[in-house]
């Protein structure tokens, strides 16, 4: 009898932990999924009080507008890049960054009100940064330009200017 009753525990342990292990696995590939495309900025447009109108059936404009390459922040919202493996380049106008994650390559171009960086073996090269707060494992942040207030909390970290 008592063999019977610790069987079912021991399965029941493993089967526990099994259900941990692919519910942590699953959570690992849709954070992977998201972080595949680059950060947005939400904006919302108006259309324009009054469209001008050229007489004509072929008017064209003689100078429309260049697309935009890359979305800008509006100055001080917060960006953030996370992930594996992952390797970016944002421009900052004066945001606040955060990058956190394992072996990211990141290069921040403009200037910065803040630097995040957390997680293991990331590397991040900025422009120019206001503060740069580094926490976790072998993590290497290079700054250009300033002299930035840097709270290095954690293990076999480096930040330097280069």
């Amino acid at each position: 009898m008592w063999w019977i009753l610790g069987s079912a525990i021991v399965i029941g342990v493993v089967a526990l932990a099994g259900g941990i292990a692919a519910y942590a696995a699953h959570q690992i590939s849709g954070v992977k999924s998201i972080i595949s495309s680059p950060p947005t900025a939400s904006r919302s447009f108006a259309p324009p009080a009054s469209i001008p109108f050229a007489p004509g059936p072929s008017a064209v404009q003689a100078n429309p507008p260049s697309p935009s390459t890359s979305p800008v922040s509006p100055p001080g919202a917060p960006l953030s890049v996370a992930g594996i493996n992952e390797n970016r380049t944002i421009a900052c106008n004066d945001n606040i960054v955060s990058v956190s994650g394992v072996s990211n390559t990141v290069v921040i171009t403009g200037h910065c009100t803040s630097l995040s960086v957390s997680g293991v073996k990331n590397s991040i090269t900025v422009e120019a940064v206001d503060s740069i707060e580094a926490s976790g494992f072998d993590n290497k942040v290079t700054y250009h330009s300033g002299t930035p207030k840097i709270d290095n909390s954690g293990d076999s970290n480096v930040v330097s200017q280069g």
